[in-house]
């Protein structure tokens, strides 16, 4: 028997599985819509309180009793990964997380990478799905497509609602303002991973404005919003870790960090594809990437 027959074989009973926990566990069932209604929505980190909180309420409207959390989780992530591709992966704490300058690159025994399962305290919902570099593309080059039409005369036309059909405000959201979004978030996790994970605030306002994000408390076009809040909201969702220290010469002194989101979500790989994308690489020509990588980015993925 071939491997591909094993891999067939292994699918068949994997989505059998997947079946009969649909069908037994409607408790799983109402929990596996609302994290996706979460995720989906909002972009949120669910703590374990939380979770348990809806599948006890879910559980009750099902009159089922005697739940196993550990058992929920994993019926829970079966049917989350086998049918719509994602996969609830638990956050490590905050004190787990290294805050100081750590220069030992071997500092890699532990790391973001080491699935803490049911046992963590807070979770977010992952892409699982394998990257395709053709699906990939083909939607980067359509929103491209989607952005460049809102652009008219060298003028962003996109918060005019009513100018054109197609210029709904469900395609504003889902286009122009996620692209910005993740273009501004990309650009920021990157200034930070290659200041070796520690940036203070002034430098990193500083460094985002060669980039042609204003820093004078200028709104920025499509988001709408300015630079400050941005970098909040990306410390509200975990993407960055701030640093306050009391000083009673230069006042508070404000750094930032790589997040545990950013760990979990977008790993040295991931940073390893991105950089070969923008400097045009091809595959043979990034084989240094990785330990190049590794010694630029001090203790990012260190926990």
């Amino acid at each position: 028997m071939s491997s591909t027959d094993d891999d067939s074989n292994a699918d068949a009973t994997e989505d059998l599985v997947t079946l009969k926990i649909i069908r037994e566990n409607p408790v799983a069932r109402r929990v596996v819509r609302y994290i996706l209604s979460k995720g989906e929505s909002q972009n949120s980190i669910l703590t374990r309180t939380k979770l348990q909180s809806v599948i006890h309420d879910a559980a009750q409207e099902e009159n089922v009793t005697k739940l196993s959390f550990s058992k929920m989780f994993m019926d829970i992530n079966a049917i989350l990964n086998n049918v719509y591709g994602f996969q609830l992966t638990g956050l490590p704490s905050k004190n787990s997380i290294s805050t100081g300058n750590n220069n030992n690159n071997n500092n890699t025994n532990k790391t973001a990478d080491e699935p803490l399962g049911h046992r963590a305290q807070r979770f977010i919902l992952l892409n699982d799905i394998p990257f395709s570099k053709d699906f990939n593309d083909l939607k980067l080059s359509q929103s491209i497509r989607t952005y460049e039409e809102q652009i008219v005369n060298g003028e962003y036309i996109g918060d005019d609602i009513g100018l054109e059909s197609s210029n709904t405000l469900e395609n504003k959201l889902s286009t122009d303002q996620d692209l910005v979004y993740k273009g501004v978030l990309s650009v920021t996790l990157c200034i930070i991973f290659f200041s070796r994970n520690n940036i203070l605030h002034q430098e990193l306002v500083k460094f985002l404005e060669t980039f042609g994000i204003p820093s004078d408390g200028t709104k920025i076009p499509i988001l709408n919003t300015t630079v400050d809040d941005v970098i909040k909201l990306f410390e509200k969702r975990e993407y960055i870790t701030k640093l306050e220290e009391k000083s009673d010469t230069d006042g508070d002194v404000i750094a930032y960090r790589i997040g545990r989101r950013t760990q979990a979500e977008f790993g040295l790989r991931s940073l390893e594809k991105l950089v070969q994308e923008v400097m045009g690489l091809e595959e043979e020509q990034s084989k240094s990437l990785h330990d190049d990588i590794a010694k630029s980015i001090g203790d990012s993925y260190s926990i």
